[in-house]
């Protein structure tokens, strides 16, 4: 039986770094938005929403081996960074005076802006990161 201070732990091969980083990153957003629900910060769970989003993606276009297509990551920060810059107005416009089509601005912007934003263009976005980094993966492993 081999002693267990002495036995030597694989290290990851190089095209799993960055799948390990991003399953960590993935952790660490669950930890902040965990300690704003703990701390009953409602933003701090809202602005966490991107933040996995953005993890999520990079991982699920994340080739076998473990490089990216340069157009599908900068659609996907691209993306990402558009979903924030909405939540961000939602948050800083929650508690306001002004209307957004009849709806105070934060729930306007999430009504009319996000949700068709995410419902929508995230559609759009997995089409073009699967025909541009996964369709190949798939088809060489005869996935139908």
């Amino acid at each position: 039986m081999p002693d267990i201070a002495t036995t030597v732990r694989p290290q990851p091969a190089g095209q799993h770094r960055r799948a390990d980083l991003l399953i960590h990153a993935f952790a660490a957003v669950a930890a902040v938005a965990t300690i704003g629900l703990l701390v009953d910060v409602w933003q701090i769970v809202f602005l966490a929403i991107p933040a996995f989003a953005l993890v999520m993606m990079l991982k699920g276009s994340l080739r076998q081996d473990g490089t990216w297509d340069r157009s599908s990551t900068t659609a996907v920060v691209a993306y990402c960074a558009g979903l924030s810059a909405l939540v961000i107005w939602s948050i800083m416009t929650y508690g306001g005076d002004g209307t957004f089509w009849g709806l105070p601005t934060s729930m306007g912007v999430i009504v009319y802006l996000i949700w068709p934003y995410t419902a929508v263009v995230a559609g759009a976005l997995y089409a073009f990161v699967f025909d541009r980094t996964l369709k190949d993966e798939v088809a060489g492993a005869g996935i139908r």
